[in-house]
């Protein structure tokens, strides 16, 4: 059985040719509630947000398990000179700093245990933009494993201490396929 790194390596090393995907449109549509400061990319993949970020002027941290999908990224980085960091890690064993980034990213990418280490690893005033599939995505499509999909409200329950900018739930066809997603924008009490 191949190691959740080998299959996401794979998985990367068969798209290098492809281009870029565009960053995420719940991204796109709230980048302007970022402060400034570093930002962090969870599962960063082949860098559509890690990029976006970056050439808006924030300092970007990069974090994925699969080092081709970081390879892609630091190419167009290096090239255009963008402040970009690369930690090729698995979140499982990988500690964030409390209070250091004015934003963390998480598109998505669940992982249920890590969302109170991105809690505290948001500084407060610094904001979480986070998308994950719904449970009726199993209807339709991959993911089908309950444990990478969200139940209705969870998200929001899970950020409930902190502000609530922006919160929804359901089919969305706005960046291609139709998914079943759960996004939420939230900002993190001074």
């Amino acid at each position: 059985m191949r190691s959740d790194r080998e299959r996401w390596e794979a998985r990367y090393r068969d798209r290098a040719a492809r281009e870029l995907e565009p960053p995420s449109l719940l991204l796109v549509r709230h980048q302007h509630c970022i402060p400034p400061g570093p930002v962090l990319d969870i599962a960063a993949g082949a860098g559509r947000n890690t990029l976006y970020l970056a050439r808006a002027g924030h300092p970007v941290h990069a974090i994925d398990i699969a080092l081709p999908a970081l390879d892609q990224i630091s190419t167009v980085a290096r090239a255009q000179r963008l402040p970009v960091q690369f930690v090729q890690a698995d979140l499982d064993d990988f500690p964030l700093p409390r209070n250091h980034y004015a934003a963390i990213i998480n598109i998505r990418f669940l992982q249920r245990t890590l969302i109170p280490s991105l809690k505290a690893a948001v500084r407060p005033g610094g904001v979480v933009i986070f998308e994950a599939f719904l449970i009726d995505q199993r209807t339709i499509g991959h993911p089908t494993n309950p444990d990478f999909l969200l139940q209705h409200g969870e998200l929001a329950e899970r950020f409930a201490d902190f502000e609530i900018l922006s919160a929804s739930e359901g089919r969305c066809e706005d960046e291609g396929d139709p998914v079943f997603l759960a996004r939420l924008v939230a900002r993190r009490w001074d």
